[in-house]
């Protein structure tokens, strides 16, 4: 099996190997993958931490030994916790921003190594091993105001789906890519007022298809991801915009994800 680790601050995911293509997810820094097939200059890959595949360009990526790739896993899962930070190649002397989320590792001296790569990290790192439900709401005003980017899963641009994800990583809980699976999982909460703030909150559409997440920020609003990130109120019925008067989605279910 062929492993690689991500080297970059975000790649996007395509849903075939074409840049013109949709992104359908987004790989972030330090995130590794398994290598399932190459194609014209296109990696098919798996993304280990939430099993989603997709194809990358096969430059957006390192390839590393089974054995790093081993240790790397075993390692105690610590991610970024500034909305934007930076990380130092210490081997060409250059510096690239890191969204809130990304996979740090442990460093000797300063210095995380992979690959042929070493680089230095100074920023905030939150130990994903120690998951926290009750920290939630304060990971997802981190990203009040991000711009909604279908795929995304960064402080660069988030879908609905990827902005619950990347808070709960934060927390050090591992839910899966997709609204829809995500509503497969945790405790059903059957009525509203019984909620609690870190609650994720699922909306369908016409067709009765799971097709919109938010999060349970306090009693009566929600903080969820649509045109950008941004609070509403929320009630038995759905998402109410008081900028519109009318309620945007309709509330199907709601879950309490719990940590491992």
């Amino acid at each position: 099996m062929e492993v690689g680790i991500c080297i970059l601050s975000i790649v996007a995911v395509r849903e075939r190997p074409d840049h013109r293509v949709e992104m359908v997810s987004q790989l972030l820094f330090g995130e590794l993958i398994q290598i399932l097939e190459q194609r014209n200059g296109w990696y098919h890959i798996r993304m280990i931490y939430d099993n989603y595949q997709g194809w990358i360009p096969i430059n957006q990526a390192e390839k590393i030994e089974f054995d790093e790739y081993t240790a790397l896993r075993k390692q105690e899962a610590m991610v970024t916790g500034d909305l934007l930070s930076f990380v130092h190649d210490k081997k060409q002397e250059t510096s690239f921003p890191v969204s809130a989320g990304c996979s740090i590792y442990t460093a000797e001296d300063g210095i995380i190594s992979f690959g042929r790569h070493a680089f230095s990290y100074t920023g905030q790192i939150l130990k994903a091993s120690s998951p926290c439900c009750d920290l939630l709401p304060d990971h997802a005003m981190l990203f009040l105001n991000t711009p909604y980017l279908w795929g995304g899963r960064s402080a660069f641009g988030l879908d609905c789906s990827g902005f619950v994800q990347l808070v709960f990583k934060m927390a050090g809980i591992r839910i899966p890519r997709d609204a829809a699976i995500q509503a497969t999982g945790g405790e059903t909460i059957h009525l509203i007022n019984e909620a609690k703030p870190g609650d994720l909150l699922f909306f369908d559409d016409q067709e009765g298809q799971i097709s919109h997440v938010g999060m349970l920020l306090q009693e009566g609003f929600i903080i969820h991801a649509h045109g950008k990130v941004r609070i509403d109120r929320v009630d038995h019925n759905g998402i109410f915009d008081s900028g519109t008067n009318k309620y945007t989605h309709k509330l199907r279910l709601i879950k309490r994800m719990h940590a491992e």
